[in-house]
């Protein structure tokens, strides 16, 4: 299993996991604003395009410290990330894993589970999180 691509290739933020969770912080209207600017039908055409719903799913994504994408860019590969955290709350980065779809339909707990305890190990070397 292999997934590769270029250095410095941009892709449509609604097509990832990591994107949604990069603005969830942002103000509703400029989330909204950066869909509407942004969203496009991906190659496998199941990346979600509708603004209104991109915006609350990475709302809902950074508060759940976890967003998950499946098949969306590439078929039969998945992709789930949690967010590393500043201070503030604000997404800063993100951690992920990306592997077959049928991985995450199994074993979508675990490997959720694995992001967000990564995540936070990182946001705790950081001192943006309490111990």
């Amino acid at each position: 299993f292999r997934v590769t691509s270029e250095i410095g290739t941009r892709v449509p933020l609604n097509w990832t996991a990591s994107g949604r969770l990069l603005v969830g912080h942002l103000g509703e209207d400029e989330r909204l604003d950066l869909f509407r600017q942004s969203a496009k039908m991906s190659p496998t055409e199941r990346a979600e395009t509708d603004p209104v719903l991109l915006a609350g799913l990475s709302r809902q994504a950074l508060k759940d410290r976890l967003s998950i994408q499946i098949s969306e860019t590439d078929f039969l590969v998945s992709c789930v990330a949690s967010p590393i955290c500043n201070r503030l709350g604000e997404c800063v980065a993100t951690i992920s894993i990306v592997l077959p779809e049928h991985k995450v339909v199994e074993k979508r707990d675990y490997y959720g589970d694995a992001v967000r305890r990564a995540s936070e190990k990182v946001e705790r070397a950081l001192g943006w999180r309490d111990p």
